[in-house]
C-alpha cells in the first residue's frame, strides 16, 4: 500500500472542487497529499487547472470533521482505502478516463488479481433471465473469471451469488458507502461477500444510497473487467449504460438474445444492433477474450510440465494431456477428448491462465 497519509488525502478529498482528476494532477507535481495542503497560494496556481480561488479553497476549506468521521468508521468497519498510486490499484481501472482516486473497500483485494467479467442487468428478471445469469455466472467462474456487478436486486445478486456458490470470486461496486447494505434484503450476501469477495466504492463510508449516484459507479464496473455480459435488461436499464461505458472503455459487450415479446430483452436486442456479441453460451465469450488473455510471448521451445504440477483433475488433465510442443486447434481438441466446444474452451482458458499452456495464433495451443 502507498506510505500517504490518508488522514491528508482525504483531507484534500474534502475541499470543494478538487476531484479525482485535480487530485491526480496535485499529486503528481507534489508526490505527496500533505505536500499539497502544505504548498502556497502561489505553487498551487502553478499546477495546470489550478486557479487562485482553487488554490484559496486548499489552504481554508478542508473539511476536517469529515476526516475525522471516515477515519473512525474505517476504524470500526474494518474497511481499507485503495487509492489510485497503490501496486494493488488494478492496471485496467488504471487506464480509463476519470479513474477513481481512490476506492473504499472491504473484503478481500486479492478478489484484483484475476481477470474479472462483468455481468448485469435488469433489477427483476424474468425466470428465462434469472437462468441464463447463474448459467453463464457459474461458467465464466469455473473459467477463472472474478464476477463483478453492481450488487443491485436481480441480475446482479444472482451473479454475485452464483460465483460464491462456486467457490469463485466476486467483486460488487457500490453506488453508497461501502458500510451500507442496499438493497437491504441482500444482508447474508453482504456478509459472504466481506468473508469471501470484495466490496468496493468512491463514495464515502456513511454515503446514502442516492440515486444520482449509481450512473457514475457503472464505469468502474466495466473498468475492471475483460468484457461486460448483459444477461437481460429493457430498454432503459443501467445496464444498458454499463455496456456504454465499456464501449468508450474499448472493453468487449456481450448480449443474450431473449423473447422478442418481451419488454425485458429490448435492451439486449438494441446491444446486439449495435454490435454486442450475440451470446448463446460460454464459448461466445471465450472465443472474443481468449486472445486479449493470452499468456503468449515467451520465444524458443517450450518445456512441458508435469500434470502434477499444476493439480490438474477432470478435463483440465485430459485437455492438457492431450497437449505437446505440436499446435492442436481447438476442434481437434473436442474430438480428442470427447468433449463439447465450450467445455474445451473453457479449459484451455483456465489452464492459460494457470499458466500452463499457451495459445498460437487461430486458435491453436500447445503446453507452456
Amino acid at each position: 500500500m502507498t506510505s500517504f497519509s490518508l488522514e491528508a488525502l482525504l483531507a484534500l478529498y474534502s475541499v470543494p472542487t478538487i476531484g479525482p482528476t485535480r487530485m491526480r494532477k496535485l499529486i503528481s507535481v507534489f508526490q505527496t497529499p500533505q505536500a499539497v495542503l502544505d504548498a502556497s497560494v502561489r505553487q498551487l496556481t502553478e499546477v495546470e487547472s489550478i486557479d487562485v480561488k482553487t488554490a484559496e479553497k486548499i489552504k481554508t476549506a478542508v473539511d476536517w470533521p469529515f476526516v475525522r468521521r471516515q477515519m473512525d468508521y474505517l476504524a470500526n468497519e474494518g474497511a481499507g482505502v485503495l487509492t489510485f498510486w497503490d501496486k494493488a490499484y488494478p492496471q485496467r481501472l488504471k487506464a480509463i478516463f476519470d479513474p477513481p482516486a481512490f476506492l473504499f473497500y472491504k473484503g478481500n483485494l486479492d478478489c484484483l488479481n484475476v481477470p474479472a467479467f462483468a455481468v448485469v442487468g435488469t433489477r427483476k428478471p424474468t425466470g428465462y433471465g434469472r437462468q441464463v445469469t447463474r448459467k453463464l455466472a457459474e461458467e465464466l467462474t469455473d473459467s477463472g473469471f472474478a464476477i463483478i456487478s453492481g450488487f443491485a436486486r436481480g441480475v446482479d445478486t444472482i451473479a454475485h451469488s452464483a460465483a460464491l456458490e462456486r467457490g469463485g470470486k466476486t467483486v460488487a461496486v457500490f453506488g453508497n458507502g461501502v458500510d451500507r447494505v442496499y438493497p437491504a434484503e441482500n444482508r447474508q450476501l453482504y456478509a459472504k461477500m466481506i468473508e469471501r469477495g470484495l466490496l468496493l466504492s468512491e463514495y464515502p463510508m456513511g454515503t446514502a444510497p442516492d440515486a444520482g449516484n449509481f450512473p457514475k459507479r457503472n464505469r468502474i464496473i466495466s473498468g475492471l473487467s475483460v468484457g461486460v455480459l448483459v444477461t437481460e435488461a429493457g430498454e432503459k436499464s443501467g445496464a444498458l449504460l454499463t455496456a456504454m461505458y465499456a464501449a468508450d472503455q474499448n472493453r468487449e459487450v456481450f448480449a443474450v438474445p431473449g423473447s422478442v415479446l418481451s419488454a425485458k430483452s429490448k435492451g439486449v436486442h438494441r446491444l446486439i444492433k449495435d454490435g454486442a456479441k450475440l451470446t448463446e453460451d460460454i464459448a461466445d465469450i471465450l472465443e472474443e477474450v481468449a486472445d486479449e488473455l493470452n499468456l503468449s510471448g515467451q520465444k524458443g521451445k517450450v518445456t512441458a510440465k508435469p500434470a502434477k504440477e499444476f493439480n490438474l483433475t477432470g478435463n483440465l488433465k485430459k485437455i492438457y494431456d492431450l497437449l505437446s510442443d505440436e499446435p492442436l486447434h481447438v476442434d481437434q481438441l473436442a474430438v480428442q477428448a470427447e468433449l463439447s466446444p465450450s467445455e474445451v474452451l473453457s479449459s484451455l482458458l483456465t489452464l492459460e491462465l494457470m499458466g500452463a499452456i499457451r495459445q498460437m495464433a487461430g486458435k491453436m495451443f500447445i503446453r507452456r
